[in-house]
């Protein structure tokens, strides 16, 4: 059972080295953190809105907060 996951390991290893090894590779790495830090970014702006920047003191956000959490 350990030299099967060792072995599934250094298989995943193995292949992360010689994809990062070659220029593509490293180009398709870069392309693929960019596109998952805009998605990252734009999932934010659009799924996880700030609404309680519309109040200025800590105890309007708390009492906001409350309310929220007592009306549903």
């Amino acid at each position: 059972m350990i030299s099967k996951i060792t072995r599934i390991k250094d298989f995943y290893i193995d292949v992360w080295r010689r994809s990062v090894s070659t220029k593509t590779g490293r180009h398709l790495w870069l392309l693929l953190l960019l596109k998952v830090s805009i998605l990252l970014v734009l999932f934010k702006i659009l799924f996880f809105p700030n609404r309680l920047a519309e109040y200025e003191t800590d105890v309007q956000k708390a009492e906001a907060v409350r309310q929220s959490m007592l009306n549903s």
